[in-house]
């Protein structure tokens, strides 16, 4: 006989996630990255100090093919440096002079960023006329115009909960996934559902 009170806590899987379950989901990929990124990194890149150094060293193997069961999981390869002539670092000046004097150069006129900054930081609105001027020396500045801004950026930030410096979110979070109670929301990508649960010790 089932429960009826277990039976309504059960997620209706035809309804849409809510923006809140998604930020959850959302966090829930942050904070697995986080933990995951230094371990799989190191892991990620094994083979290539040794691939390096055997290809600087005498048998010069530039190729490693991974199989699994005798079946092809993928290689890796040294990159490589293709011959090609560049500009002598050391002697630049003289391929200049060279391209000087068949007149294929181009020369390029841009206002410096430190000016340009100096400027927008000094420019001030002139809510009567529209003018933009210096606010030090009262001047008017053209070629700028003034964005009103608070328009979205395209970008979405997002800040950990803390409690006196404390990562309170992310032990919340991961509790509650380690728990299982997140994975009706990662049906879609089981690869961030909670593995089974330890087993426990019998007496």
């Amino acid at each position: 006989m089932s429960n009826g009170v277990a039976d309504s806590a059960q997620p209706d899987e035809t309804a849409e996630i809510s923006l809140a379950e998604l930020g959850l989901v959302g966090a829930l990929a942050r904070l697995l990255d986080e933990q995951m990124k230094p371990i799989i990194g190191l892991k990620k890149d094994a083979a290539k100090g040794p691939l390096l150094k055997g290809f600087a060293g005498e048998n010069k193997q530039s190729d490693l093919f991974v199989q699994i069961d005798g079946k092809p999981v993928g290689s890796y390869k040294v990159a490589l440096t293709q011959p090609r002539f560049v500009i002598d670092p050391d002697n630049s000046a003289a391929f200049n002079e060279y391209a000087e004097e068949r007149r294929e150069v181009d020369i390029i006129v841009t206002p410096k960023p430190s000016f340009v900054a100096a400027m927008c930081e000094r420019a001030e609105l002139d809510p009567e006329t529209g003018d933009i001027f210096d606010s030090e020396t009262g001047e008017i500045i053209p070629g700028l115009k003034f964005l009103q801004g608070g328009e979205p950026t395209g970008n979405v930030s997002f800040t950990w909960a803390t409690y006196k410096k404390r990562p309170v979110g992310k032990q919340a979070l991961l509790a509650a996934h380690r728990r299982g109670v997140l994975n009706y929301l990662l049906q879609e990508a089981p690869e961030l559902m909670a593995g089974p649960e330890p087993a426990a010790e019998t007496a």
